[in-house]
Formats: C-alpha cells, structure tokens, sequence
C-alpha cells in the first residue's frame, strides 16, 4: 500500500477496520463491499466503521441482493494484486489465521477490469444512506447486542451463522413445523437430520401444507415431549416417494412425502426449545397466532449457535 502512487481498489465482504486506510493520502482509493441488514445487525460489518472510512476521503459503493460480494481482493494501481480470504475486518488482519495470493502483471489486468465493472454497477455509499440504515436496524441492533451480554463469557457468535439465523426469519415469509415422528421412530428422525430431509408418511394430515412448501420457507422439527429441535431452510418443493423407491428416508408401505432442508441447527434434546406446538404431522405455523413461538424459536437457536 506505502508503493501505490494513484489508485487503490479493495473488494470485501464485510468492513470494520478503518486503522489501515487511515494514513492514505492523495490517491483514489475505491472500497466495494456487499450490504445486507443482518450483516448489520450482527456486526458483519460496522456502520461507525463505514462512515469513519466515507469521511476520511475513501470512495465507497455496495452490492446488495443476490449474487452476493463475498470476495476479498486488494488491487495496487495496475502493477499488482492480492488475493485473499481477509476481509477488511480486524479480526481478519489482527486474528484469524488467514492466507493471500499476490499476483502481478495480466492476472492483475484481469481483476482490474473486473472490480472497475463490479463498480460501475455498484450503488454509491453515503453517509445519509447510512443514517438511515441505523435508524432502520436499530431495534434490532440492540436486541442482538443485548443477547451477546446474555452470553458473554462464551465463544463469539459466528456472524455467518448468525447471519444465516437471522436472515431466514427476515426473508423466509412461510413458516412450518414437522414431527420427527419420535413416537414411533426414533431412528426416522436420526435419518431426516443426516438425509437432510423433512419427511412424512401417509396417512397424515394436511398433506396440503407441506405441497405449498417453496425453497426457502422455514422448517421447524418439533419432536414430541421435547419441543423444538431443529430449525432449517427448504432448499426445493416437497418430493413424493413410492414404496419401495431406495432413495426414501425410511422404508416402508406407504408413499413418503418430504422437502429438502438445509439444517441451520439440530440440538439434543437438552437443548431442545421447549415451546410447545401443534402436534400434527406438518403444519403451517406462517400466521399471527404464532408469532410467540417463531419469536421464541428464533432467540433459542441463535443463542444456541455459540456453542
């Protein structure tokens, strides 16, 4: 960074340090990053830190929405480039056990043109944009900073994986609950974690529900006298099985009916959460009458994530 004479570009999934940029004088520096609310309510990435870096001269912009910025590059004018897994975090560059690449001459070329076209298509970052963006996470910055006092002496929260617990309750829209069918197999619902699979058996009830199942619904695995203990993501629309189909989670003489889940958490029964639900086979939980229990669910499984 001491060499680069004109233009210095940085591409990074998440923001927080700004002790590095700090003494760059007279020259272009151009920060990309990628913005979500839950990488800001968790701290992914630091608004005080953002604003620090606009305020000091660095010109920023963010991708938001899917494809996601996740890269972590750092190109010095056109001579040469790194290419890394350190975010522009301090955890990345005091911490973590990360490592880089540094290339030079047309691979360099290469990500120049690259990043200058990610930018061109990248939203400017101001600070009246980041005001607002604090007023609007406040409530929800406080309420995850209050949880992490709950917690503290324990391992720091990853924000991945709080991200991704955070996002699903953001975005999800439907939410449903499955029985691990415990009562007559335990050994079914070993399957449907390992498998990665909600899964029923006919007959059961509202067979209705589970076929209005989209990816990226919620999926709740409530097991009988233990309460909530698993939570995940449909990754597709419900399947239906044949008997004898030896891809089935289970065998048997019925058709299996199934979605295909991404387990964010599954927890033993001690730390099961204890919130009571309808005791049917899949049900739609998406409505106001169960806002206690998603809310309940939600704070659980996060707190849970730590550990």
């Amino acid at each position: 960074m001491s060499q680069t004479k004109y233009t210095l570009r940085i591409a990074s999934a998440y923001v927080s340090e700004t002790e590095l940029l700090s003494d760059i004088k007279d020259r272009d520096v151009r920060l990309l990053t990628h913005i979500s609310k839950m990488d800001l309510v968790v701290g992914a990435s630091s608004l005080e830190s953002l604003a620090a870096l606009i305020n000091a001269g660095v010109q920023c912009r963010y991708t938001s929405g899917r494809p996601r910025l996740h890269a972590k590059v750092y190109l010095f004018d056109d001579q040469s480039a790194v290419v890394t897994s350190a975010n522009l975090t301090r955890r990345a560059l005091d911490e973590n056990v990360e490592v880089g690449v540094r290339l030079s001459g047309t691979s360099a070329a290469q990500l120049i043109g690259w990043f200058d076209s990610l930018w061109e298509r990248a939203d400017e970052l101001d600070l009246e944009t980041l005001a607002r963006w604090s007023r609007e996470t406040k409530a929800e910055r406080t309420e995850y900073s209050d949880l992490r006092k709950k917690l503290e002496g324990q391992p720091p929260l990853s924000p991945g994986r709080a991200t991704k617990m955070l996002g699903l309750y953001e975005t999800a829209n439907q939410f449903f609950v499955c029985n691990t069918n415990r009562k007559y197999s335990h050994e079914d619902e070993k399957r449907m974690h390992n498998r990665g699979y909600a899964a029923a058996w006919e007959p059961f009830r509202f067979r209705s529900h589970m076929e209005r199942v989209k990816k990226g619904h919620a999926i709740l695995m409530y097991a009988k006298g233990h309460g909530i203990i698993g939570i995940g993501v449909a990754k597709g629309p419900f399947q239906k099985l044949e008997p004898g189909d030896p891809d089935r989670v289970a065998p048997g003489k019925t058709w299996e009916w199934r979605v295909p889940v991404d387990w964010l958490a599954w927890k033993e029964d001690s730390d099961a959460c204890p919130e009571k639900s309808q005791n049917s086979t899949f049900f739609d939980v998406s409505g106001e009458k169960y806002t206690g229990l998603l809310e309940n669910t939600k704070k659980h499984f996060l707190s849970l994530s730590v550990r």
